[in-house]
Protein backbone atom coordinates (compact mmCIF):
# COMPACT_ATOMS: atom_id res chain seq x y z
CA UNK A 1 0.00 0.00 0.00
CA UNK A 2 1.21 3.57 -0.43
CA UNK A 3 0.65 4.70 2.78
CA UNK A 4 2.37 2.10 4.09
CA UNK A 5 5.58 2.51 6.22
CA UNK A 6 8.81 0.36 4.58
CA UNK A 7 11.12 -1.49 6.06
CA UNK A 8 13.45 0.79 3.79
CA UNK A 9 13.25 3.09 6.02
CA UNK A 10 15.36 3.98 8.93
CA UNK A 11 17.61 1.07 10.26
CA UNK A 12 17.00 -1.50 8.26
CA UNK A 13 18.17 -4.80 6.45
CA UNK A 14 15.77 -4.54 3.50
CA UNK A 15 18.13 -5.39 1.17
CA UNK A 16 18.50 -9.06 2.52
CA UNK A 17 14.47 -9.40 2.02
CA UNK A 18 15.08 -12.51 -0.54
CA UNK A 19 16.98 -14.20 2.28
CA UNK A 20 15.83 -12.90 5.83
CA UNK A 21 11.65 -12.89 4.15
CA UNK A 22 9.67 -11.49 6.84
CA UNK A 23 12.39 -10.72 9.35
CA UNK A 24 13.09 -7.79 7.92
CA UNK A 25 10.49 -6.56 8.98
CA UNK A 26 11.20 -7.79 12.09
CA UNK A 27 14.32 -6.10 12.14
CA UNK A 28 12.61 -2.47 11.18
CA UNK A 29 10.22 -2.88 14.33
CA UNK A 30 12.91 -3.83 16.73
CA UNK A 31 15.59 -0.66 15.61
CA UNK A 32 12.73 2.08 14.57
CA UNK A 33 9.69 1.49 17.18
CA UNK A 34 10.70 2.65 20.29
CA UNK A 35 7.50 4.18 22.28
CA UNK A 36 5.46 0.88 21.93
CA UNK A 37 3.64 -1.32 24.13
CA UNK A 38 3.42 -4.44 21.95
CA UNK A 39 5.32 -5.70 18.63
CA UNK A 40 3.24 -8.47 16.51
CA UNK A 41 4.33 -9.92 13.28
CA UNK A 42 2.15 -11.40 10.86
CA UNK A 43 2.02 -11.93 7.07
CA UNK A 44 0.68 -10.79 3.97
CA UNK A 45 -1.16 -13.92 3.79
CA UNK A 46 -1.12 -15.20 7.25
CA UNK A 47 -3.10 -13.54 10.49
CA UNK A 48 -3.81 -14.79 13.59
CA UNK A 49 -7.37 -15.89 13.64
CA UNK A 50 -7.61 -13.76 16.82
CA UNK A 51 -7.97 -10.03 15.46
CA UNK A 52 -5.18 -7.97 17.82
CA UNK A 53 -6.54 -4.16 18.30
CA UNK A 54 -5.08 -1.37 20.40
CA UNK A 55 -8.71 -2.48 22.06
CA UNK A 56 -8.17 -6.14 23.04
CA UNK A 57 -4.05 -6.30 23.38
CA UNK A 58 -3.73 -6.17 26.81
CA UNK A 59 -6.33 -8.90 27.59
CA UNK A 60 -4.75 -11.24 25.02
CA UNK A 61 -1.54 -11.85 27.21
CA UNK A 62 -2.87 -10.30 30.28
CA UNK A 63 -0.91 -11.11 33.50
CA UNK A 64 -1.33 -15.31 32.27
CA UNK A 65 1.10 -15.05 28.83
CA UNK A 66 4.12 -13.55 27.92
CA UNK A 67 3.63 -14.30 24.18
CA UNK A 68 1.30 -15.70 21.80
CA UNK A 69 1.93 -18.07 18.80
CA UNK A 70 0.20 -20.00 16.25
CA UNK A 71 -0.93 -23.44 17.17
CA UNK A 72 1.69 -26.09 16.97
CA UNK A 73 1.73 -28.61 14.13
CA UNK A 74 2.65 -32.39 14.55
CA UNK A 75 4.16 -33.67 11.41
CA UNK A 76 5.19 -37.17 10.42
CA UNK A 77 8.95 -35.58 9.90
CA UNK A 78 11.08 -34.08 12.45
CA UNK A 79 11.85 -30.34 12.68
CA UNK A 80 14.91 -31.37 11.61
CA UNK A 81 14.13 -33.21 8.51
CA UNK A 82 11.67 -30.59 7.14
CA UNK A 83 14.59 -27.63 7.70
CA UNK A 84 16.85 -29.67 5.76
CA UNK A 85 13.84 -30.18 3.08
CA UNK A 86 13.45 -26.42 2.90
CA UNK A 87 17.04 -25.97 2.97
CA UNK A 88 20.52 -28.35 2.50
CA UNK A 89 22.65 -30.35 5.36
CA UNK A 90 25.17 -27.94 5.62
CA UNK A 91 22.76 -24.71 5.98
CA UNK A 92 21.60 -26.93 9.31
CA UNK A 93 24.45 -27.71 10.52
CA UNK A 94 25.68 -23.94 10.34
CA UNK A 95 22.83 -23.00 12.33
CA UNK A 96 23.53 -25.30 14.96
CA UNK A 97 27.13 -25.13 15.10
CA UNK A 98 26.53 -20.73 15.43
CA UNK A 99 23.83 -21.18 17.92
CA UNK A 100 25.74 -23.36 20.22
CA UNK A 101 29.11 -21.71 20.00
CA UNK A 102 27.46 -18.38 20.72
CA UNK A 103 24.48 -19.69 23.73
CA UNK A 104 26.14 -23.31 24.64
CA UNK A 105 23.35 -23.18 27.55
CA UNK A 106 20.81 -23.99 24.55
CA UNK A 107 22.98 -26.88 23.10
CA UNK A 108 20.45 -29.80 24.59
CA UNK A 109 17.09 -27.12 23.81
CA UNK A 110 17.88 -27.04 20.23
CA UNK A 111 18.86 -30.82 19.95
CA UNK A 112 15.64 -31.82 21.32
CA UNK A 113 13.56 -29.33 19.37
CA UNK A 114 15.34 -30.71 16.00
CA UNK A 115 14.56 -34.25 16.89
CA UNK A 116 10.99 -33.67 17.82
CA UNK A 117 8.05 -33.46 15.29
CA UNK A 118 6.48 -30.34 17.07
CA UNK A 119 6.59 -27.97 14.52
CA UNK A 120 5.24 -24.23 15.87
CA UNK A 121 5.27 -22.43 12.35
CA UNK A 122 5.79 -19.41 10.50
CA UNK A 123 7.65 -16.66 12.85
CA UNK A 124 4.49 -15.50 13.72
CA UNK A 125 4.08 -13.77 17.38
CA UNK A 126 2.35 -10.90 19.65
CA UNK A 127 4.59 -10.10 22.88
CA UNK A 128 5.48 -7.24 24.92
CA UNK A 129 8.38 -4.88 23.07
CA UNK A 130 11.07 -5.24 26.35
CA UNK A 131 10.82 -8.55 25.76
CA UNK A 132 11.18 -8.56 21.91
CA UNK A 133 13.66 -6.72 22.43
CA UNK A 134 15.58 -8.85 24.04
CA UNK A 135 14.87 -11.88 21.38
CA UNK A 136 15.26 -10.11 18.42
CA UNK A 137 18.82 -8.95 19.58
CA UNK A 138 19.51 -12.89 20.70
CA UNK A 139 18.10 -14.16 16.72
CA UNK A 140 19.43 -11.52 14.93
CA UNK A 141 23.13 -12.05 16.61
CA UNK A 142 23.00 -15.80 15.66
CA UNK A 143 21.78 -15.23 12.01
CA UNK A 144 24.73 -12.62 11.75
CA UNK A 145 26.88 -15.09 12.54
CA UNK A 146 25.86 -17.75 9.94
CA UNK A 147 25.94 -15.23 7.62
CA UNK A 148 30.16 -15.39 8.17
CA UNK A 149 29.89 -18.99 7.49
CA UNK A 150 26.54 -19.63 4.64
CA UNK A 151 27.17 -19.92 0.76
CA UNK A 152 23.51 -19.42 -0.56
CA UNK A 153 23.00 -21.17 -3.49
CA UNK A 154 20.90 -19.89 -6.52
CA UNK A 155 17.44 -20.63 -6.33
CA UNK A 156 15.27 -18.17 -4.95
CA UNK A 157 13.44 -20.71 -2.45
CA UNK A 158 16.66 -22.46 -0.39
CA UNK A 159 18.27 -18.36 -0.42
CA UNK A 160 15.75 -17.69 2.31
CA UNK A 161 17.81 -19.80 4.72
CA UNK A 162 17.60 -17.25 7.70
CA UNK A 163 13.69 -16.69 7.38
CA UNK A 164 13.24 -20.73 7.76
CA UNK A 165 15.55 -21.21 10.91
CA UNK A 166 13.90 -18.11 12.47
CA UNK A 167 10.92 -20.53 12.41
CA UNK A 168 12.68 -22.77 14.40
CA UNK A 169 14.43 -19.68 16.59
CA UNK A 170 11.11 -18.38 17.58
CA UNK A 171 9.84 -21.67 19.30
CA UNK A 172 13.22 -22.34 21.13
CA UNK A 173 13.86 -18.95 22.26
CA UNK A 174 10.31 -19.44 24.08
CA UNK A 175 11.27 -22.36 25.54
CA UNK A 176 14.45 -22.08 27.18
CA UNK A 177 13.14 -18.98 28.64
CA UNK A 178 10.09 -20.37 30.24
CA UNK A 179 7.19 -18.14 28.56
CA UNK A 180 3.88 -18.81 29.02
CA UNK A 181 2.45 -19.51 25.78
CA UNK A 182 -0.67 -18.63 24.55
CA UNK A 183 -1.36 -20.36 21.12
CA UNK A 184 -3.76 -19.10 18.55
CA UNK A 185 -4.91 -20.83 15.36
CA UNK A 186 -3.20 -19.44 11.64
CA UNK A 187 -5.77 -18.03 8.56
CA UNK A 188 -5.02 -17.10 5.33
CA UNK A 189 -7.11 -13.90 5.43
CA UNK A 190 -8.59 -11.79 8.74
CA UNK A 191 -11.67 -12.19 9.28
CA UNK A 192 -11.47 -15.91 8.54
CA UNK A 193 -12.67 -18.73 11.23
CA UNK A 194 -11.53 -22.15 11.63
CA UNK A 195 -14.11 -24.22 13.00
CA UNK A 196 -11.71 -26.65 15.00
CA UNK A 197 -13.12 -29.39 16.88
CA UNK A 198 -10.93 -29.88 19.82
CA UNK A 199 -11.47 -33.80 20.12
CA UNK A 200 -10.70 -34.43 16.68
CA UNK A 201 -7.19 -31.81 16.78
CA UNK A 202 -6.24 -33.77 19.70
CA UNK A 203 -7.13 -37.43 18.32
CA UNK A 204 -5.00 -36.20 15.11
CA UNK A 205 -2.21 -34.65 17.28
CA UNK A 206 -1.75 -38.16 19.17
CA UNK A 207 -1.96 -39.82 15.91
CA UNK A 208 1.03 -37.76 14.40
CA UNK A 209 3.24 -38.94 17.33
CA UNK A 210 2.20 -42.44 17.49
CA UNK A 211 2.87 -42.42 13.80
CA UNK A 212 6.27 -40.31 14.07
CA UNK A 213 7.69 -42.38 16.98
CA UNK A 214 6.89 -45.68 14.56
CA UNK A 215 9.14 -43.47 11.54
CA UNK A 216 11.73 -42.85 14.14
CA UNK A 217 12.76 -39.80 12.14
CA UNK A 218 15.10 -37.55 14.63
CA UNK A 219 15.89 -35.70 10.82
CA UNK A 220 19.78 -34.63 12.17
CA UNK A 221 22.41 -34.49 10.07
CA UNK A 222 25.22 -36.88 10.61
CA UNK A 223 27.70 -33.72 11.77
CA UNK A 224 30.91 -35.28 11.49
CA UNK A 225 30.64 -36.13 8.17
CA UNK A 226 29.12 -32.57 7.15
CA UNK A 227 32.19 -30.83 8.99
CA UNK A 228 34.91 -32.52 6.84
CA UNK A 229 33.12 -31.68 3.77
CA UNK A 230 32.51 -27.81 4.63
CA UNK A 231 36.63 -27.92 5.88
CA UNK A 232 36.95 -28.56 1.63
CA UNK A 233 34.81 -25.51 1.20
CA UNK A 234 37.18 -23.80 3.72
CA UNK A 235 34.39 -23.12 6.08
CA UNK A 236 35.97 -23.72 9.56
CA UNK A 237 33.12 -23.24 11.95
Amino acid sequence: MADMIGDDTGEHISEKNPFYSELTAQYWGWKNLKDVDYIGLCHYRRYFQTQVTTENVDKLLGSQYDVMLVRPIYARNSVATRLRMATCNEDVYIFYKCLVKMYPEYKQMIEDFLKDNKVVPYNMFLMRKRLFDDFAQWQFSVLEEMEKYVKLPGYSRCRRLYGYVSEVMLPIYCMKNGLRVRYDDCVPMLGDVIESNRFSRWIHDLAMKVVYRVWKDDGLPEFDALLTGLKFDKIDL
